[in-house]
């Protein structure tokens, strides 16, 4: 039996603010819903989500940690950029 191959994504949501949340996950449909629930995050709990608007599949939990953090370090003109490059299509819903 092959074991089942795990990615971890990088994800911006925008919120009804117009700010953006970054986080990272191994399941970004869950993880969106327990956002939307107030079950996520504190700050999501404030600001609530409206759509995810950016994702990038990393091959690991580590390097999804440290490119989670370098996104969050990013000014909001670059993190808009960053929006742009990686934006996120919903491709199915559950």
């Amino acid at each position: 039996m092959r074991p089942k191959e795990v990615y971890w994504i990088v994800y911006i949501i925008e919120c009804k603010s117009g700010a953006y949340y970054t986080g990272s996950t191994n399941d970004l449909g869950k993880r969106f819903d327990l956002h939307r629930e107030g079950k996520g995050a504190r700050y999501t709990r404030m600001d609530k989500p409206k759509r995810i608007v950016a994702a990038q599949i990393c091959d690991s939990r580590s390097a999804a940690l440290k490119l989670e953090g370098a996104v969050k370090a990013l000014a909001r003109s670059d993190k808009k950029k960053w929006v742009k490059a990686n934006s996120y299509r919903l491709v199915c819903k559950r």
